[in-house]
């Protein structure tokens, strides 16, 4: 396997995940988090268009939610491979642990899209208590998620004060990039209320501002991207429609081919024996 994960959950969220990786390809990643990341094991290479942030071995970084970046991780010759984790930094946990601990956020803002922290003792030891968590197949509660991330919040400032500065704008509400979001959520199967929420809106707003940017509503632009990749998956995977309905969000295997055959006019089961087909 090319990729190894294990997750720590919390209320259904995966709040912690610890990534065995032995390949080198570069691939996008947006998160709806702010996250924490460590190394392990190896190199984790970040880039921003032309930027490239080098996360080295025994460093930690913070990546702000809604922040569209490419990831490749590279490994030494007596590596076999590069081991990297991650934490999600709650917005809910980052506000109660900057209240708790009478924090005053600086006026100055940290724009950065990777802010390399270096080493931290006190992060090492926050990285190794998730990890025994997730070694005793224990389920953290709320209690233990605030004491968490106050303790990665300590480890961040404790890295340089100048850090907090970081929280003056991602520990409140920010409203994603709703063209960027739909992007990266254009196949999931939250429904319209979570999305919102998500992408830091009110459902009513949600729509609104939907409406401005993609000049329809959400359900029919869901929809649509969801019969491409329908269509594109029939062509490539070897899949008929039985086997790829459930996992685009259809329900019900009649309605899947009936909205199929009324976007592109021909049933799903005609779509591999048309040669003429291009995605």
């Amino acid at each position: 396997m090319d990729h190894e994960y294990q997750f720590l959950e919390f209320e259904g969220i995966q709040v912690a995940a610890f990534i065995e990786s032995r390949h080198q390809n570069e691939h996008s990643g947006y998160y709806h988090q702010n996250v924490l990341f460590y190394v392990e094991q190896g190199q984790l290479n970040i880039r921003q268009r032309n930027k490239l942030y080098i996360i080295e071995k025994g460093d930690f970084c913070i990546v702000p939610k809604f922040t569209e970046l490419s990831y490749f991780k590279t490994w030494n010759e007596d590596e076999d491979c590069a081991l990297v984790e991650a934490m999600a930094l709650q917005d809910d946990f980052i506000k109660g642990a900057i209240k708790e601990l009478g924090y005053n956020i600086p006026a100055k803002v940290i724009r950065e899209p990777v802010v390399n922290l270096g080493s931290n003792p006190v992060l090492v030891g926050l990285r190794r208590s998730l990890r025994l968590y997730l070694v005793d197949n224990q389920v953290p509660d709320k209690h233990l998620m605030h004491l968490k991330t106050k303790e990665a919040l300590l480890g961040i400032i404790q890295s340089s004060p100048d850090h907090l500065a970081l929280f003056h704008e991602i520990s409140k509400p920010v409203k994603a990039d709703l063209n960027e979001f739909m992007l990266h959520h254009a196949l999931s199967d939250m429904n319209l209320a979570d999305l919102a929420k998500l992408s830091g809106r009110s459902l009513s707003t949600f729509h609104r501002d939907f409406k401005r940017i993609f000049s329809t509503s959400p359900h029919k632009w869901l929809l649509k991207q969801r019969l491409q990749k329908a269509k594109e998956l029939l062509l490539t995977s070897g899949k008929g429609a039985s086997a790829i309905y459930l996992e685009l969000g259809f329900k019900d295997l009649a309605h899947f081919s009936r909205v199929f055959k009324k976007e592109f006019g021909i049933p799903p089961s005609a779509i591999s024996k048309k040669e003429s087909w291009i995605i």
